[in-house]
């Protein structure tokens, strides 16, 4: 799939089967690495959408076709303890495997980065693990840094990882 124009928007209730097909695919070369319960995760994926109700979710589009989908958690709202209040959160970043290498990806981090600073947070935050080797380094890339390791999640690998953006 070659993609000639990317557009973000936020997310709508009429995305809901195409954002949970594509985070569906987006993580389904995973399957191999996880040790524990991979069917409990991959229904959670497929059920990204439901994720509105609780954060804001960013949908890419590309000549028509949704690609992609990110989560982005606002400073002050309800999420995993891991992550301090004032920070904004990253999650479930997701590009379906056709849309992959075109900037989907690095361009949804782009959009929760620019909302974390009209949000007024100083620091945005994610969790993510080795496995997930093509995103982990392009986080860093963007200038992520490792915060600390946290614990397992169904049995891999996982840290915290941050971003100072204050202004």
């Amino acid at each position: 799939m070659t993609t000639s124009k990317l557009i973000l928007r936020d997310y709508t209730a009429a995305d809901a089967s195409a954002v949970n097909t594509v985070t569906k695919a987006a993580w389904q070369q995973f399957e191999a690495d996880f040790k524990i319960d991979w069917q409990g995760f991959i229904n959670y994926a497929a059920n990204t959408a439901a994720l509105a109700e609780e954060l804001d979710l960013i949908v890419a589009e590309a000549d028509g076709k949704l690609i992609g989908v990110i989560g982005y958690v606002r400073p002050q709202r309800p999420r995993e303890e891991v992550f301090p209040l004032d920070w904004a959160v990253i999650r479930m970043l997701s590009v379906h495997p056709e849309a992959r290498g075109q900037g989907a990806g690095r361009a949804l981090t782009l959009e929760c980065i620019a909302r974390a600073k009209r949000d007024g947070a100083h620091t945005i935050g994610l969790h993510t693990g080795p496995m997930f080797k093509t995103a982990l380094d392009m986080y860093l890339r963007m200038g992520f840094a490792f915060q600390r390791a946290l614990p397992e999640r169904r049995g891999n690998p996982v840290a915290l990882f941050a971003m100072d953006i204050a202004i």
